[in-house]
């Protein structure tokens, strides 16, 4: 088996593929009133709406972590944490996505 895709409740989504398109750059390769779908590889985050938020981290690979946190804060994110070395070897910054969730980028360590 390979993990291919996640699905994450959230109570506006409409809300949250606003911010996918304008953060992330990103459009849905499948958007109703019930569910919306974003490709990254041959991994497919999947928002379906619901009553509540599903708190999660959402986490990328970076080449350039400082860089890519910029672009995103430039776009419209919200900083939570900026790019920050680690004791266990990355480079991580956090922003706030729509509801609860976190997106963490991740990256290798600066000197």
């Amino acid at each position: 088996m390979v993990l291919n895709h996640v699905h994450l409740q959230v109570r506006d989504l409409r809300g949250v593929v606003r911010w996918c398109e304008a953060v992330l750059q990103k459009r849905p390769g499948f958007c109703n009133d019930h569910m919306a779908t974003f490709s990254f590889g041959s991994f497919t985050l999947i928002f379906d709406a619901a009553d509540d938020d599903t708190p999660a981290t959402i986490g990328f690979a970076s080449e350039d972590c400082d860089r890519d946190f910029g672009a995103v804060i430039e776009r419209g994110a919200i900083a939570l944490e900026p790019p920050t070395n680690k004791d266990y070897g990355v480079r991580v910054a956090y922003v706030k996505g729509p509801g609860e969730l976190k997106f963490e980028i991740e990256g290798p360590v600066v000197a």
